[in-house]
């Protein structure tokens, strides 16, 4: 028994998906029409999601998943069901592989199960938070509002990253620029005036030398860097996404001056914002700590808020064990050792993320601000020796000849 994908037409005019089970794919299209439909494509399951394999995109972005996530919640207000909300989303999302995923979300609710447990089967498109929330929507009868939530969550995480990404793009083209200028010179400037230099013989001064050698090695082994340079970077890469690569990386970005700042910030604002809107969302504070905490980035502070969460389960609190932790701020121990006290941790979380989430607004500037001269003047350097190195020899015949 094989299963069949399936697009029919019902009554000429109306499209329906579904799967079917069947012996061949002619005894599928027998079954099709004994259910009153009009085959119009039956291929094998496995075939079909070959097909959509090679459509899909690299990625669905946090913001797809917002705009699926607020899209679903506005139908579901104006008292559509879960099924036809999903069936119309299907039709318009325009990404093939986004849409063949929501079609199976829908044929498995068709089917009884959950939306959640639906959900439950793409891991790389709906978080572990994502299916936490919309579980906990079903069960407390607010999914539309939980769903408002986590786009709205999505959307914030999402414009975060592009700020950082934003303030990084001036001083790595800044970076890059310089790269193919000193490259550009070296290879294709400092060679025609070779022959200068050749008359000039021993006499060449150290640093007139240097970038000669240079330059030789760039013009004939430049292949053999470029492979150094690859290999170095993939092993690099490799090694980072080891668990000792992973925990020494987060350890040296913590230590990095300034740039440590925004990690950290940044970490413990998505951190707080994350278990805000779980508690809130009716999800019991243990729960949401579990969930929170996998879903950082920085590995030395994931570890030291599992050690804060050990706390609270061993029947102390957690915002003692934030408090004697060695890489959080003492204060956000403090704010949430007063939470718990007075019960609105939820009021003291939402003041932190959005505290945190200003200071590294605010640092990502200051950072942008000093790299763009930094650069500018690194780059600057680098030509003015070279040009200083190119005439240096000039000087010294100048010299000579007095």
């Amino acid at each position: 028994m094989k299963t069949y994908q399936y697009v029919a037409k019902k009554d000429g005019a109306q499209t329906v998906k579904g799967r079917i089970n069947a012996q061949s794919q002619e005894q599928a299209i027998d079954l099709i029409n004994q259910l009153g439909f009009l085959p119009v494509s039956v291929v094998p399951q496995q075939a079909a999601a070959k097909s959509v394999r090679r459509s899909r995109p690299r990625r669905i972005s946090p913001q797809d998943v917002a705009t699926f996530s607020r899209q679903l919640a506005h139908l579901l207000k104006s008292g559509v069901s879960i099924i036809k909300a999903l069936r119309i989303l299907e039709e318009q999302t325009q990404q093939l592989y986004f849409r063949q995923v929501i079609g199976e979300i829908l044929q498995d609710v068709k089917n009884g199960a959950s939306f959640s447990e639906s959900l439950q089967k793409y891991p790389r498109i709906f978080s572990p938070l994502y299916v936490t929330m919309v579980t906990a929507g079903e069960e407390g009868g607010n999914l539309q509002q939980m769903l408002i939530n986590v786009a709205r969550y999505l959307k914030r995480q999402s414009d975060i990253r592009w700020k950082v990404k934003t303030a990084m793009t001036y001083p790595l083209f800044m970076l890059g620029l310089g790269i193919v200028t000193v490259y550009f010179v070296l290879t294709f400037i400092l060679p025609k005036m070779r022959s200068l230099f050749d008359n000039i013989g021993s006499r060449l001064p150290w640093p007139t030398a240097a970038l000669l050698r240079t330059s030789d090695f760039l013009g004939e082994y430049w292949y053999i860097l470029a492979a150094v340079l690859l290999a170095v970077g993939y092993g690099l890469r490799r090694w980072s996404q080891s668990v000792a690569g992973k925990r020494l990386l987060s350890a040296v970005l913590l230590r990095l001056p300034l740039f440590g700042n925004i990690v950290l910030r940044a970490e413990l604002a998505r951190f707080a914002r994350t278990l805000v809107l779980m508690h809130r969302g009716g999800v019991p504070f243990l729960r949401s700590l579990e969930t929170a905490i996998p879903i950082l980035s920085n590995d030395v502070i994931k570890k030291d808020l599992a050690v804060c969460m050990q706390s609270l389960t061993s029947g102390g609190t957690f915002g003692e064990g934030v408090k004697q932790s060695k890489d959080i701020p003492a204060m956000m121990g403090h704010l949430i050792s007063v939470g718990e006290e007075s019960g609105n941790v939820d009021d003291v979380l939402e003041e932190i993320a959005d505290t945190y989430e200003q200071e590294t607004d605010e640092q990502i500037k200051v950072m942008t601000t000093l790299l763009e001269p930094v650069m500018i003047l690194s780059v600057g350097l680098i030509i003015g020796f070279i040009v200083f190195a190119m005439l240096l020899p000039v000087f010294d015949i100048d010299v000579l000849n007095q």
